[in-house]
């Protein structure tokens, strides 16, 4: 009698394949998770020496800060009158605040890179010691120094627009109008504010006041 002989049913693709053994002395397969490219990963992971640099530098600058807002701060008050003669503030009164905002700010900084949780963990962005962002960093020095040299012939309002078209058209190349126009009215905006509001005298020019 003959039997019926049935074919026997094709793999299916979706059937996960039988682990491969391990031969010993043969090292293993890769997974997916561990075939990662490296670069990547290396991309990913900052190196330790840059963390604490970036770290050092950090709470060394911000030391300076304080010290030199210090130091402003003593100036400010010994040779420049904090009040006028009917209690309105005096030339001294605006180098007052912004040095006791410089102290505080630079304090914070040392504080933050010191203790701060990213920080501690090497988890914080670290610097970028590369040529584009070096130069970057020196145009916005220069544009401080342009700037500065500028307020005694021009004035503050004058030198401030100067700084402001610097940052825009050199070193941001900003394209958006609102920002611009934002960047653009800050100076006349503390013109108004110390000069005129508070009465605060501003640094004048020789050409411009």
């Amino acid at each position: 009698m003959a039997q019926d002989v049935r074919p026997k049913p094709e793999a299916s693709s979706d059937e996960t394949a039988p682990a491969q053994p391990v031969v010993p002395g043969q090292p293993a397969e890769p997974t997916a998770e561990q075939s990662a490219d490296p670069v990547d990963t290396a991309e990913r992971t900052p190196d330790p020496r840059d963390v604490r640099l970036t770290r050092r530098v950090h709470v060394v600058l911000g030391i300076v800060i304080a010290v030199v807002g210090a130091w402003l701060l003593y100036r400010s008050r010994t040779e420049l009158a904090f009040r006028g003669a009917n209690n309105e503030p005096g030339p001294g009164y605006l180098p007052v605040l912004l040095t006791i905002c410089l102290i505080g700010l630079g304090l914070a900084l040392s504080a933050v890179w010191l203790f701060g949780p990213q920080a501690r963990k090497g988890t914080a962005p670290t610097l970028s010691l590369s040529l584009p962002a070096m130069g970057r960093a020196l145009l916005v020095w220069l544009a401080l120094v342009v700037s500065a040299f500028l307020i005694e012939p021009l004035g503050f309002l004058i030198a401030g627009e100067v700084l402001v078209l610097l940052v825009i058209i050199v070193i941001e190349r900003i394209r958006s109008i609102p920002m611009i126009i934002a960047l653009l009215l800050l100076p006349p905006v503390m013109y108004f504010l110390f000069d005129i509001l508070l009465e605060v005298q501003l640094p004048g020019g020789t050409l411009w006041y």
